[in-house]
């Protein structure tokens, strides 16, 4: 469990005393990001010996999401950007170490800066998921992975050069970067309305009335959330159906620790 405030790591131990149970914990770092963690050295060191004294709770070490580097499109700047992440919590590693404290367990990075922080020798895990299924988003962060994720739609509307498909904000995440047809990526869609897609197309596209396409994610997380089930699907035929154990509201942070 990651924490970085005294009076929820003290809830903690009461819920585990009263479980009879015990829990390893990390210190969150905010190396960047504005989100969650502590926002210095201090309040790292002075957390961790509160935790020191607090019965079934043990410091296993630090975890720092840099995930506002990620977004930099720029992979020099994006270089740039983890490395000052990574050399921040770096020195929360070492004045831990200097009260103390080690750190045998130091998560961090994401798909999109994996082969950057996960080049640090201090990084013990990588916290990347989204590669598993890839995305617009994350194929032109980093390219090299096969995306395997992708949302069925069917030309519900033709006029002329442009095709409705049954694929809206509801069936598709959009974020950061809009969703393409996977037969044909070189069309870009106008417009996502909740219920549609309009695709603009030409001569080259063979799609009519009641074909359906596949389409590839803008931004697989919030696509994923949007389905109760994944359909498995190996050379043309369903092979399996995975269940989305943590889809809907109020699992926000399941869905970032697995997609992120």
């Amino acid at each position: 469990m990651a924490i970085d405030d005294a009076r929820n790591a003290g809830d903690l131990s009461n819920a585990v005393q009263a479980a009879g149970s015990k829990l390893e914990v990390l210190i969150e770092v905010d190396v960047g990001m504005g989100r969650g963690g502590v926002r210095s050295v201090e309040e790292a060191v002075a957390l961790a010996q509160d935790v020191a004294k607090l019965p079934g709770l043990r410091l296993r070490g630090v975890q720092g999401y840099e995930g506002h580097c990620m977004l930099e499109p720029d992979r020099a700047v994006r270089i740039q950007k983890a490395f000052a992440a990574m050399n921040y919590l770096g020195s929360v590693i070492d004045s831990l170490a200097a009260a103390g404290f080690g750190c045998e367990v130091v998560p961090a990075g994401g798909t999109g800066t994996y082969d950057i922080t996960g080049n640090n020798p201090r990084v013990t895990e990588i916290q990347a998921g989204s590669y598993v299924f890839m995305d617009n988003f994350h194929g032109n962060l980093v390219p090299g992975f096969s995306r395997s994720l992708t949302v069925l739609g069917t030309v519900v509307i033709q006029h002329g050069e442009t095709i409705v498909l049954d694929s809206g904000r509801k069936s598709v995440g959009i974020d950061f970067v809009l969703p393409t047809m996977v037969d044909y990526p070189e069309y870009k869609a106008p417009y996502f309305a909740e219920e549609h897609s309009l695709f603009d197309v030409d001569e080259r596209c063979n799609l009519k009335l009641g074909d359906t396409v596949e389409l590839t994610p803008g931004y697989a997380p919030t696509t994923v959330n949007l389905y109760d089930a994944y359909h498995v699907v190996e050379k043309d035929r369903v092979v399996d159906i995975w269940p989305i154990v943590p889809r809907g509201p109020g699992h926000c942070g399941i869905i970032d620790s697995a997609l992120d």
